[in-house]
């Protein structure tokens, strides 16, 4: 199992750094040091799969991979900010209703499963203030419910950008 450490604290070092001299020295563990990718997007993408995994570890609802964490939550925070702040999605969106309106309830179903999966891109549609909001709401509607997720201060987030206000809408 692949263990990957992001070095931006001198705890994260010492952890390495015993983990290196613990090892033994047979040629069965590999090193790798690379450049992170830092910026703002980044980072949140990190924090929205891990929050995923600490979701779908809770035992909460019924999603209990990432993917199904990931899903729920473009579906039920994702959609409603692109559909308030993109016109082109909320066509896509309109016209879509309007081929499945008549379909059984689990045809629509999987319908709105494979749009979901194909139409909602959190890194591609969003600006990162829109990501910001995404994952506020998230975290909210989680941590509501008693799930404890990931303090995002911890990752080196800022954490101003997970306050709803007029500037960040």
């Amino acid at each position: 199992m692949a263990i990957e450490v992001i070095l931006d604290s001198k705890q994260r070092q010492t952890y390495c750094l015993t983990m290196i001299q613990e090892a033994v020295l047979d040629g069965s563990k590999t090193v790798v040091v690379k450049d992170t990718d830092m910026s703002p997007t980044a980072k949140q993408r990190r924090l929205r799969w891990l929050w995923a995994g600490e979701i779908a570890n809770s035992g909460l609802g019924q999603h209990d991979t990432k993917d199904g964490v990931d899903m729920f939550c473009k579906w039920k925070f994702g959609r409603p900010i692109l559909l308030r702040d993109s016109e082109v999605f909320g066509a896509i969106f309109a016209g879509f209703e309007i081929m499945v309106k008549d379909y059984d309830p689990e045809e629509k179903k999987e319908c709105y499963r494979q749009f979901t999966r194909d139409y909602i891109s959190i890194e591609n549609l969003m600006s990162r203030k829109q990501e910001a909001e995404y994952l506020t709401d998230i975290q909210n509607f989680w941590t509501r419910k008693g799930v404890c997720l990931t303090d995002p201060g911890l990752l080196g987030l800022d954490p101003t950008l997970f306050k709803k206000n007029k500037d960040n809408i």
